[in-house]
C-alpha cells in the first residue's frame, strides 16, 4: 500500500505529539488504572509506556515498526489514565494524534510500507467507511440478517460469520426507519408543549439500536416534545477520530452541525454516550445532550405516571459516559423515576468492558478478556435486566451473556404502559 506524503499541516503532527508527551512526568499513577496493562503487565501496554513510545516516535528515536504500533493500537481510549492524571495530560488527544500520524506516514520507518493501526488498514477502513459508519447501508444489512433470523438460520450466521457473527446480539431488533418518528403526535404538556428536539440516532439507529430509538421517541413524545429525526444526519465520526482519520471526523461533525441547525430545536438529543462525546468536541449553537442525562433532568412534575416495575436491574456504565461526559449518575437518576426498581450498579464499572468501538472486532481476544469479569459479576447478581447507555458496550456484553442488554430509556418506555 502506497501512502501519500504528509501534507504541510500533518508535518507539525509529530511536534504536537512530542509537546503533549513531554507534559507527562512519568509518575505512574495512571498505570494500575489501565485495563490493558492489567491484562499483560507489560509497561508498553500501559499509558506511561505508550507515551514513551509516542515520544520516541515523534523525536525520531524510534521507528514505526509492527511491535511498537501494536502496543499503541491496543489502547482502548477509555481515558481511565486521564481521569487520574495529576498533570492533566490530554492522553485521549495524544493517542488520537499518534494514530493519525501512523496512518499518514508522519513517523520515521525502516520500510517503504510502515506498520499501520488496524483501523487504517485497507479492509478495516473499507468496512468503517462503507458499512459501519453508514446508517442506511448497515440498516439494509440488518434487514437481511433479520430475514435470515426469521428463517431460523441466525444461529448458523453467529457460528459461521466469524467475529462479526459472534458479536451479534442474541435478539435482532426490527429495523427502525426515520419516517417512523412522525407516526405519533406529542402528548399535551403545559411545560413542554410545542417544544421540538432533534434526535441523533447514530450509525446503529436503524439496526443494533433500533429498540432504543423507538423507546426514545415514545418517551420524548409522552413528555410533550415534538421529535425531529433528520434523514440527512451522518456518523458522529468517533470511529474515524480514534482510527487515524480525524480529518474525516471533523467533516462529519460539520455535516451534523448543518443538519441540526434548525433554530426551533430546543436541544439535540443523542442516543449513545460515545456519539454525544464525539459531537461535543466542537461547539453547537443548540445544546447537545445525551438522552439519559436529558431525561433525568426533567422535573418530576412534568412526567406522566410511570408504572411500578419490581425488576432487578444491573447498570453498566460506559467509559464515554463516566470519563468523557462525566455523567456517571445519569442512568441511575433516570431509572429511579420508575417505582419499585432495584438498581445494581456493577462494581466493575471502573474498568472498560473491551468494546471500544471497532476494537471489539479488531482485537477480539483482548475484548473478550476485558469483558469476562463483568459477565462473572452479572452472573452472580442474577438481574432481570442489564442496561447500558452505549450500544457498543451493550452489544458486546449481550453477546457474552446470551440475553439482551437494554438501553435505560427502554425501561422507561415500558413503564409508560
Amino acid at each position: 500500500m502506497n501512502l501519500p506524503s504528509p501534507s504541510k499541516a500533518l508535518a507539525t503532527l509529530p511536534e504536537r505529539i512530542r509537546h503533549h508527551a513531554l507534559e507527562c512526568v512519568m509518575c505512574g499513577i495512571c498505570v494500575p488504572h489501565c485495563p490493558t496493562f492489567a491484562l499483560t503487565q507489560n509497561e508498553a501496554d500501559g499509558p506511561r509506556g505508550r507515551i514513551s513510545l509516542a515520544l520516541g516516535l515523534s523525536s525520531g528515536q524510534l521507528t514505526a515498526d509492527t511491535p511498537i504500533v501494536d502496543h499503541l493500537d491496543h489502547c482502548l481510549s477509555c481515558l481511565a489514565c486521564e481521569s487520574v492524571c495529576p498533570s492533566q495530560v490530554q492522553y485521549g488527544s495524544l493517542i488520537d494524534d499518534v494514530r493519525d500520524a501512523l496512518a499518514t506516514g508522519a513517523f520515521a520507518t525502516t520500510t517503504d510500507q510502515p506498520a499501520l493501526p488496524a483501523a487504517a488498514q485497507r479492509h478495516w477502513a473499507f468496512l468503517r467507511n462503507h458499512l459501519f459508519s453508514q446508517r442506511q447501508a448497515f440498516g439494509h444489512l440488518w434487514s437481511i440478517l433479520s430475514f435470515l433470523e426469521y428463517l431460523r438460520i441466525g444461529g448458523f450466521i453467529r457460528a459461521r460469520g466469524g467475529r462479526f457473527g459472534r458479536t451479534l446480539p442474541p435478539e435482532l431488533p426490527d429495523r427502525f426507519h426515520p419516517s417512523q418518528a412522525k407516526t405519533r403526535q406529542p402528548a399535551a404538556n403545559r411545560h413542554t408543549a410545542r417544544k421540538k428536539v432533534g434526535l441523533f440516532i447514530g450509525c446503529t439507529g436503524e439496526s443494533l439500536n433500533s429498540d432504543a430509538v423507538r423507546a426514545s421517541i415514545r418517551v420524548l413524545q409522552a413528555l410533550g416534545y415534538a421529535v425531529e429525526t433528520p434523514k440527512a444526519q451522518v456518523c458522529c465520526g468517533a470511529m474515524h477520530q480514534h482510527g487515524g482519520d480525524s480529518a474525516r471526523a471533523v467533516q462529519l461533525r460539520a455535516e451534523n452541525r448543518q443538519v441540526f441547525s434548525d433554530p426551533e430545536l430546543a436541544a439535540i438529543i443523542v442516543i449513545g454516550s460515545a456519539c454525544t462525546a464525539e459531537l461535543l468536541r466542537e461547539p453547537h449553537s443548540i445544546p447537545v445532550l445525551e438522552i439519559t442525562e436529558f431525561l433525568a433532568g426533567i422535573p418530576e412534575a412534568d412526567w406522566p405516571a410511570l408504572q411500578p416495575n419490581t425488576a432487578r436491574v444491573a447498570i453498566h456504565l460506559p467509559c464515554s459516559q463516566t470519563r468523557v461526559l462525566k455523567q456517571p449518575g445519569s442512568t441511575e437518576r433516570l431509572l429511579r423515576k420508575i417505582p419499585a426498581l432495584t438498581l445494581l450498579p456493577l462494581a466493575t464499572n471502573d474498568r472498560c468492558c473491551g468494546a471500544a468501538g471497532l476494537h471489539v472486532l479488531m482485537y477480539p481476544e483482548q475484548a473478550d478478556a476485558l469483558r469476562r469479569p463483568k459477565l462473572t459479576e452479572i452472573d452472580t447478581l442474577e438481574p432481570d435486566f442489564v442496561v447500558s447507555a452505549n450500544i457498543g458496550c451493550a452489544t458486546h456484553i449481550a453477546a457474552g451473556l446470551g440475553v439482551p442488554v437494554r438501553h435505560p430509556v427502554e425501561l422507561v418506555a415500558w413503564a409508560l404502559d
